[in-house]
């Protein structure tokens, strides 16, 4: 049996924890989730997998109720863990770690830390943060394994952390899907979403916000695009009238016949990716800022970005952040091109930099980089060894 300590919201709609997930639950091996955040179902999949009670959150509260409830929580883990002799916990991201940390003061595991966002000191503003930071650094320097996505974000956990150059167990694994677990079908059309079938779109599709991009595409769409030429941006979430970078893509949209917004929910992952695969070219655009989660956590987002391995794995030559693993991958594979600041989103599709590129070289990329199958394996047998 395997524990997982985590915060977030996100454990099955991150491609990593969830095939993680998958795999143990193939060989036998039982999971359990400790989380504050266990509202969301379990796939009927991962039939050996259920929630035990977590606190959701790491300060205590100041109401004296909701302190020995915070309280209770945590011996929950403490006695689950104990109760079935849970010798390997995943501690997901800075926040799980910490928690983790402080529980494996009173049990004895093994530490498996999950790295999707790292944190760096000279961003946090907050006293608390800071202290948090600390222990997570001090934390990391001690678990038995790290689960990160390419070198380059490896080299900067470790240096943010100060972990030792002697630690090996270090696993590359790239969030993105395992291609055979899929099955990606042409469901959709352009006509459907009001385009010709000759029409040339662009997509940028997830979050939309200043640190995704969201500038470049209205600073884009401003100008006066190619002949039938569009971009189309879709939200995971419903566009907002008070956010405002919403308010300038609903008003520029609505006077610009090349600009569209969508922000249908797609039911699968299969079905988001069909969307996708009806469209020429994508948009993985990051502007860090100097916050916690969007400074250099996303200048170098790297393999972090599930959205370049789902544009990759679809087949569509992309427009990518000027980032090192980036620029390497598009030397190699001939993907896409890097938008810089002479050489912007607008300059390349104005320029129609994408246009002698191909989808089969984004899916060779995938298959030899961003394909996780081999790698999720060999920390499946690490695990079990």
């Amino acid at each position: 049996m395997i524990g997982i300590i985590t915060l977030n919201h996100d454990t099955f709609t991150n491609p990593t924890i969830y095939s993680i997930i998958k795999e143990l639950n193939s060989n036998n091996i039982e999971v359990i989730i400790f989380s504050g955040n266990n509202t969301t179902p379990i796939p009927s999949e991962l039939n050996l997998t259920t929630y035990s009670d977590a606190p959701n959150g790491l300060k205590l509260p100041r109401n004296p109720i909701n302190i020995f409830q915070y309280f209770k929580k945590f011996l929950n883990v403490i006695r689950v863990i104990r109760k079935n002799r849970i010798k390997h916990i995943i501690a997901v991201d800075p926040l799980g770690l910490v928690l983790t940390g402080r529980i494996s003061k009173f049990s004895s595991f093994k530490t498996h830390y999950f790295s999707f966002e790292i944190f760096f000191k000279e961003e946090i503003k907050d006293k608390n943060l800071i202290r948090l930071k600390n222990e997570e650094s001090e934390y990391s320097r001690n678990v038995d394994s790290i689960v990160i996505q390419d070198k380059k974000r490896q080299s900067m956990l470790s240096g943010e952390n100060s972990i030792s150059n002697f630690f090996k167990n270090w696993f590359l694994i790239p969030v993105s899907p395992i291609s055979n677990k899929l099955t990606i079908v042409k469901k959709y059309t352009k006509e459907e979403f009001g385009f010709k079938a000759s029409d040339t779109i662009y997509i940028h599709a997830g979050s939309v916000d200043k640190w995704s991009g969201a500038e470049s595409i209205i600073k884009a769409a401003k100008s006066k695009l190619p002949e039938n030429t569009y971009i189309l941006v879709h939200n995971r979430s419903k566009f907002s009238e008070t956010n405002p970078i919403h308010k300038q893509l609903l008003d520029l949209a609505a006077q610009n016949n090349q600009l569209k917004l969508h922000d249908k929910h797609f039911n699968s992952y299969e079905e988001y990716c069909a969307f996708l695969k009806c469209f020429d070219f994508g948009i993985a655009i990051y502007k860090p800022d100097n916050e916690v989660y969007t400074g250099k956590n996303i200048q170098e987002i790297g393999l972090s970005s599930g959205k370049f391995s789902t544009l990759m794995l679809v087949g569509l030559p992309t427009i990518l952040s000027n980032s090192s693993i980036y620029k390497e991958l598009v030397e190699k594979y001939k993907i896409g091109v890097i938008a810089t600041e002479n050489e912007d989103l607008e300059f390349h599709i104005k320029n129609k930099s994408l246009l002698n590129m191909n989808s089969e070289t984004c899916k060779t990329c995938y298959f030899e980089v961003l394909d996780p199958q081999k790698s999720i394996n060999d920390y499946i047998d690490f695990l079990k060894n």
